[in-house]
Order: structure tokens, then C-alpha cells, then sequence
């Protein structure tokens, strides 16, 4: 019983340090375009060495740490790579329709929030490999609960559709990114040991 929870722990520990890098990538790529890339676009030459060093490093250290709940769920070697690619690609969604949804569209926000659940639910169910009535059962546990996490970020954008400030803002976001927690971690309980 104690090896499970240990499972789970490493599981959910690996979906929150995916989360966390992933979003620290975001920011760190976000204020070079605003600090140094001002400057690039300034001049309007190649960007200088810092700039590219600095998105070079943040997209890798992202990328790497996608395969990170994979990893924790036991995926390896190719099938590890196209667990990180696909969740990769979603994660690069959900930040396409969270800048598209700053002009004020609440459909571009539905569409972010549903992309930032997707990109857990990819990196979770690509990393199970099983065939047969553990896999249907382990898949149909990870959406219902990805459907569950999604359906409580749309009710916090209702719940908090008055509030002033951007913090206000971020409350569906952080509804939807415990996805990243918990789906790996339901994964990691109905795994048989």
C-alpha cells in the first residue's frame, strides 16, 4: 500500500514540476520579447546572442520537462519523445489561445483553458502502453476526471466573472493546471504495481 502512494506522490510531483517549468518557460520567453526583443525589433537587425540563447534554453528546459509525468508513469526511450512532442504541442496551444484571448474573445479562453487540460490528458494517457480492459479503464477514469477539472475551471470563469483585477483572471487558469497534478496521479493509483 505505502509503494501506491509513493507512485502517486512521484506521479503528481512530476505533473506539478512539468506545470511549474512550463510556466516559468512562458514568462522567462515572455519577458525577452519584452526587455531584449524591444531592443531587436528596435534596430531591426538579427537578435543579439542573449536573446537566442535565452529562447533556446527556455523552450528546451519546457520541452524537457514535459516528459517528466511520462517518465513517472514508466513511458521510455521513443515513446517517451512522442509523449513530450504531443503534450508539447498542446501546451503550445494553450498559450496560442491564451495571448488570442486577450483581446476580450471568452471563446478564445474556453478554447485555452480546454487545451491546457488537453496537454495533461495527452501526456497521461500517450504514456500507457497497456492493451486491453486496464487501458479502457485507466482511460475512462483520466476523462472523467479531465472533464471534471475542465467543467470546474468554466465554473470558476463564472464564479469570478466580476471580480476586479488580473488575479482574477488567473483562477480558471489554476483550476484547469491541477489537471497536471491529478490526472498523472489517478494514472499511478489504477496502475497495478
Amino acid at each position: 500500500m505505502q509503494r501506491v502512494w509513493l507512485r502517486v506522490a512521484l506521479a503528481a510531483g512530476a505533473g506539478l514540476a512539468s506545470l511549474v517549468a512550463c510556466s516559468g518557460a512562458f514568462v522567462a520567453i515572455f519577458l525577452l520579447f519584452f526587455t531584449v526583443g524591444e531592443y531587436v525589433v528596435g534596430l531591426g537587425k538579427l537578435a543579439p546572442p542573449i536573446f537566442l540563447i535565452g529562447l533556446v534554453t527556455a523552450v528546451l528546459l519546457a520541452a524537457a520537462s514535459l516528459s517528466l509525468p511520462a517518465l513517472a508513469l514508466g513511458a521510455r526511450g521513443g515513446h517517451l519523445t512522442k509523449t513530450a512532442l504531443l503534450s508539447g504541442l498542446g501546451f503550445c496551444a494553450f498559450v496560442f489561445f491564451l495571448l488570442v484571448s486577450l483581446g476580450g474573445n471568452v471563446a478564445f479562453v474556453l478554447f485555452a483553458l480546454m487545451a491546457l487540460v488537453a496537454t495533461s490528458v495527452i501526456g497521461t494517457l500517450a504514456a500507457i502502453r497497456e492493451e486491453g480492459p486496464l487501458t479502457v479503464r485507466l482511460g475512462r477514469a483520466t476523462v472523467i476526471a479531465a472533464v471534471a477539472i475542465y467543467c470546474a475551471s468554466l465554473l470558476a470563469i463564472w464564479l469570478v466573472r466580476g471580480g476586479e483585477g488580473w488575479l482574477y483572471s488567473l483562477v480558471p487558469v489554476i483550476v484547469a493546471s491541477t489537471s497536471w497534478l491529478v490526472l498523472p496521479a489517478i494514472v499511478a493509483a489504477l496502475r497495478p504495481g
